[in-house]
């Protein structure tokens, strides 16, 4: 590869007005270099190390650029190898690999029994969004660096945060279409202890929360630690039933409401315009409080109305960053009501005192920089590819997916059996995944299903685990 061209290319993307992340500018570079022919078909490009050193850039940058690369089909990796022009990569015995190719390849099948097994399972259970996607760390935290006032960060600030990192969150929320005052913003420890943070701010034990029939686990485990009751509302295919919740609330006194209306885990249920105006009415109507915790919205394309913005003087809307940024950075965004934010505060108080500022710091700079966008555009391209190849896998069946979704609802039939005894089944040929039963609210689980997490590093082996699965509906 011709470093110096690739340089000047690199550094002329830098300075574009619309490219603001090293990774980014690296991978447009180099795909202009692939694009115009600047590199022979199958040609090996330069190792991390390598490329890193000649361009004065750390190794995950490049890490970062040639994941990105992959993505656009543009470069294959091969373990032990290295990275590729993705057209006529040279002749390499695939099978012979020690791991499978970065982008997959024909070999899954042949190869699944050796991927994953009883004694080390392949978990499709739990939501991993394509974390090698993520944004590196090291390049960030050089620039955070370089940053003067970094050290006020290690002292105690106030509970809801610093002014700057409450303007991230604003901006952050409006990626969910929920336009929002900073000043309206607190700064959490992440989506679960937002959550906590309203039903034990909000309610006092003995008091009903309403949810749909499935729903995420934690909520009913924090609703058991503050002794508050959950009420499962009856779901159809756009979500909880208006009539189902009036009749609850007018039964049972609900105080609360929490939902998922955009992209609902685990059964991926959108709650259409029309439906929401409903919901909002009838909370209006029996003073229930709304908790809005869409935390797999920013995964799809599609935007619809928050209830948070219908209702604003009665909701809370969780916006978190983990699902786009990575797990480790434990930061959501509460959005409240003004009149709500001292008993909010307060328990952000005796819980964690603050979230962490460095971390917020962070989070901050990736969504004020762009790196936010362009990571979640990058895992919605793999998201794409991974429920094509699911589609296709699990032709025949009942399976819900969403175009750029990070999980997919493979729902069961009666010949199928139950989804405790499937997932037990998938278990023991080493596959982990979610069955309804984790998720039910209380009361009958409403359908058999079971969630599978499509983001895996390596499409291979999610092409093996999707056959291994499809042989056990087979044989029902």
């Amino acid at each position: 590869m011709r470093l110096e061209e690739l340089k000047s290319l690199y550094e002329e993307h830098l300075r574009s007005s619309h490219v603001s992340t090293r990774w980014f500018a690296l991978s447009q570079a180099l795909g202009d270099m692939l694009e115009r022919g600047l590199v022979e078909p199958g040609e090996r490009l330069p190792t991390h190390r390598e490329l890193a050193q000649a361009l004065g850039v750390t190794v995950g940058t490049v890490s970062r650029a040639y994941a990105d690369t992959s993505q656009r089909d543009l470069t294959i990796g091969i373990v032990g190898r290295g990275t590729f022009a993705a057209r006529n990569v040279p002749d390499v015995d695939v099978f012979a690999q020690p791991a499978m190719l970065r982008s997959g390849c024909e070999a899954a099948a042949s190869a699944g029994s050796a991927l994953f097994s009883a004694e080390h399972p392949l978990d499709m259970g739990f939501i991993t969004p394509f974390e090698h996607l993520n944004p590196p760390l090291e390049e960030a935290v050089r620039r955070l660096a370089e940053r003067p006032g970094l050290n006020e960060l290690g002292g105690y600030q106030a509970p809801h945060g610093l002014s700057r990192h409450r303007e991230a969150g604003a901006m952050w929320a409006a990626r969910f279409g929920l336009p929002v005052a900073p000043d309206n913003v607190l700064v959490c420890a992440g989506a679960q202890h937002a959550l906590l943070t309203v039903l034990a701010s909000l309610f006092t034990p003995g008091d009903r929360i309403a949810a749909e029939q499935l729903s995420y686990p934690l909520l009913k485990q924090l609703c058991q630690r503050l002794r508050l009751q959950i009420t499962p509302i009856h779901m159809d295919k756009h979500g909880i039933l208006p009539q189902a919740l009036e009749a609850a609330c007018r039964s049972k006194a609900v105080r609360g409401l929490y939902l998922m209306p955009t992209c609902h885990n685990p059964t991926l249920t959108m709650i259409p315009e029309f439906r929401r105006r409903e919901i909002v009415d009838i909370c209006r109507r029996y003073d229930v409080q709304i908790i809005e915790d869409d935390v797999y919205a920013l995964s799809l394309e599609q935007r619809l109305t928050p209830l948070t913005r219908l209702a604003p003087e009665r909701s809370c809307f969780i916006a978190s960053t983990s699902e786009a940024l990575g797990a480790g950075l434990r930061i959501a965004y509460l959005c409240a009501p003004a009149a709500w934010h001292p008993a909010l505060e307060h328990t952000i108080s005796y819980t964690v005192s603050m979230a962490p500022p460095l971390m917020a710091e962070l989070a901050a700079l990736w969504i004020g920089d762009g790196t936010a966008d362009s990571v979640l555009a990058a895992k919605r391209r793999a998201a794409t590819e991974a429920n094509i190849m699911a589609r296709e896998k699990l032709d025949g069946f009942s399976l819900e997916t969403r175009t750029t979704g990070f999980f997919c609802w493979l729902k069961l039939n009666s010949a199928q059996g139950a989804a405790a005894d499937f997932a037990r089944k998938a278990r023991e040929k080493g596959i982990i995944v979610a069955d309804a039963a984790c998720f039910s609210a209380g009361g009958l689980v409403p359908e058999e299903g079971v969630r599978l997490a499509l983001g895996l590093r390596d499409q291979a082996v999610l092409s093996a685990a999707l056959e291994t699965l499809v042989r056990l509906l087979q044989r029902g």
